[in-house]
């Protein structure tokens, strides 16, 4: 994510895990005409061993995760901006066969468009299955190959690789490729764009254009409105299309317009 156009000056309280690695800095940067803005970065580091599934609460910012063949890690560098009143919580535990990362900044710091906010990257193990529930901004997942459960409040979303895949997205453009199980979306508004599936689809959407091609399986859509088009896959259910053209090709099985 880009840095938005206004400055603050860095003020945080955060909480670290003891057992976790943690190294920092601090960046003042000044543009002319604008305020100050203190960016500060951290890393932290957990060991990943008998964990099977990463949770993650994060609020305001991009999120970024790679899968990583062989890692025995989660690594995460934290970028953070912010203003004098914010209070920030940033945590990566172990519990038990879960890793749980918290990274947000309290309510009562958030001030219209000067709202603080982190953008996130972290290395994972590839297998490591993830659950997240994210506030806004671009989330970025790859290489993954577990099950993967994901609750987005707004901005961009682009998945590619893992098992089971379940979105639960309220505004922004999807994308999804590479997903060995089944794919099940439930989206407000914005594009969709799958390819690459090799599992069953269900499609629930609002508004926004659907492309669905290369299903190893059958697509279920129900779509309130925005064009529909549908390529090589081995069955095709339409529940609603509502408003909005629908084109199909190379079906191989059933098709059901409703």
């Amino acid at each position: 994510m880009s840095l938005r156009p206004f400055i603050f000056t860095l003020g945080f309280i955060a909480v670290f895990t003891v057992g976790v690695s943690l190294t920092g800095c601090i960046i003042n940067v000044n543009a002319a005409g604008m305020l100050e803005l203190d960016h500060q970065q951290r890393e932290l580091t957990l060991d990943a061993e008998d964990v099977q599934t990463l949770v993650a609460e994060t609020g305001a910012g991009s999120l970024e995760i790679i899968g990583v063949e062989g890692l025995t890690q989660i690594k995460l560098v934290a970028d953070i901006y912010s203003h004098d009143d914010s209070k920030m919580l940033l945590t990566l535990e172990k519990h038990a066969n879960q890793a749980k990362l918290k990274a947000d900044f309290e309510s009562n710091t958030r001030i219209s468009n000067y709202s603080p906010y982190i953008d996130l990257k972290l290395q994972v193990p590839a297998g490591l299955a993830l659950e997240i529930v994210d506030g806004s901004g671009a989330v970025f997942i790859n290489k993954t190959t577990a099950d993967i459960k994901l609750q987005d409040g707004s901005g961009e979303l682009a998945i590619h690789g893992g098992n089971h895949v379940s979105i639960d997205d309220g505004s922004g453009a999807i994308e999804v490729s590479q997903v060995n199980g089944n794919l099940a979306i439930i989206d407000g508004s914005g594009d969709i764009q799958i390819n690459d599936i090799k599992g069953s689809i269900t499609i629930d959407d609002g508004s926004g254009e659907i492309e669905v091609a290369n299903v190893q399986s059958t697509v279920t859509i129900n779509d309130g409105s925005g064009n529909i088009n549908v390529v090589n896959t081995k069955g095709l259910t339409i529940l609603s299309a509502g408003s909005g053209d629908v084109s199909f090709d190379k079906i191989d099985g059933p098709v059901s317009k409703l």
